[in-house]
Order: C-alpha cells, then sequence, then structure tokens
C-alpha cells in the first residue's frame, strides 16, 4: 500500500508542476505579446497576475523574476 501513496503523490507532484510551468509559459508569451505591442496596461496586467501566482506558490520559480529579465532584455 505505500508504494501506491508514493506513486500517486510522485503524479500529483508532476501534474502540478506541469501545470505551472504551463501557466509561467503563457504568462510570458502574454507579456511580450503586450511588450511588442507596447500595450503597458496588458504588461501590467500580466505582472500583477504573475505576482499574485507568486505569492500562493512560494518557493517555486518567481514569474516576476522572469518577466523583469525579460523586460531588460527587451530594453537592451
Amino acid at each position: 500500500m505505500p508504494s501506491n501513496v508514493t506513486s500517486l503523490t510522485a503524479r500529483r507532484s508532476t501534474t502540478v508542476e506541469d501545470a505551472l510551468a504551463s501557466i509561467h509559459a503563457g504568462a510570458i508569451a502574454d507579456y511580450l505579446a503586450a511588450a511588442m505591442g507596447r500595450d503597458w496596461d496588458g504588461m501590467r496586467i500580466v505582472r500583477n497576475r504573475a505576482a499574485a501566482l507568486d505569492l500562493a506558490h512560494p518557493g517555486g520559480p518567481s514569474l516576476v523574476d522572469q518577466l523583469d529579465a525579460l523586460r531588460t532584455q527587451t530594453a537592451a
């Protein structure tokens, strides 16, 4: 029985990580699209959603940091 519990826990963890990765990728795509269109409000909205996501999932990679790095790279 413990092997089944471990297996389910590992599967759930992978699913959550995959979902977060997908959400991060979507936010990055939205942010880049807004930046390319000089849609400052759109960029701000995506960044605010990213900050909320970072607060909801502490300890993971910071989406706000990733977006800030993109902003720095596109400004250069």
